[in-house]
């Protein structure tokens, strides 16, 4: 078994995931770095070898599978992962449908069970273990043109709380991160992208959070942390 810590981040070839690949992987962990775009993460990997890319769809029961197996396999454990990937439909209640609630689910909650479970056997059994959630403020609260996307995000805190309780006998650190406004792609041509967009939380701001919530002592667990862009009037 590799004595360094190996971590995986889906949806990693951009935004707070990347930001996130990139921490971890500065601070010498192998991340597995899960996502569609092969090109991108190729240029994650240029960056750092410490990355590793995993390239697939993480609603299909059978790639998350696969990959961890072969995760497993290879390194003998995982420590920590790190359920990043997500989307938003942002529109007026009465012009989203059906289909855009359904392919939020998928990506924000059906994924994270899938890689949630596809690990959590191997938690128990090694009593350690760090699940982080990166949920939003819209998980908290809810706001317009958010319907579908606060719906799924509420969901996203309710796995993640009954999961803290069930999981925390066995020393596995289960955390929820609910950013506000990060400057990414997801909200920058949206209806509701800030009006101060430089006054936005960054991607390496949510990184950074992540790195100090796995670096907790054993005994010590942040299990809901709120980020706030600071001085936004």
């Amino acid at each position: 078994m590799i004595e360094r810590e190996v971590a995986i981040v889906t949806g990693a070839s951009k935004g707070i995931g990347k930001a996130i690949v990139l921490k971890l992987a500065d601070e010498n962990k192998i991340v597995c770095a899960f996502a569609r775009t092969q090109n991108k993460i190729d240029e994650l990997v240029r960056l750092n070898k410490n990355i590793i890319p995993f390239i697939g769809d993480i609603t299909n029961k059978s790639f998350v599978e696969n990959s961890v197996n072969k995760i497993l396999n290879d390194f003998g454990k995982v420590d920590h992962l790190i359920n990043n990937a997500g989307m938003a439909v942002f529109k007026k209640f009465v012009d989203s449908n059906i289909e855009d609630l359904q392919k939020q689910i998928d990506i924000n909650l059906y994924a994270v069970f899938n890689l949630t479970k596809a690990l959590v056997n191997h938690f128990i059994e090694r009593r350690s273990g760090t699940i982080i959630n990166i949920s939003s403020l819209a998980g908290k609260n809810g706001f317009a043109y958010g319907t579908t996307y606060a719906s799924t995000k509420h969901a996203l805190m309710g796995f993640t709380k009954s999961l803290f309780m069930e999981l925390r006998e066995y020393d596995i650190r289960v955390s929820a991160v609910c950013p506000g406004s990060v400057e990414t792609e997801m909200i920058i041509d949206s209806p509701v992208r800030p009006q101060k967009i430089d006054k936005a939380l960054k991607p390496d701001d949510v990184a950074e959070v992540v790195s100090t919530i796995i670096k907790m002592p054993a005994n010590a667990l942040i299990s809901e942390i709120e980020l706030r862009p600071n001085n936004v009037k």
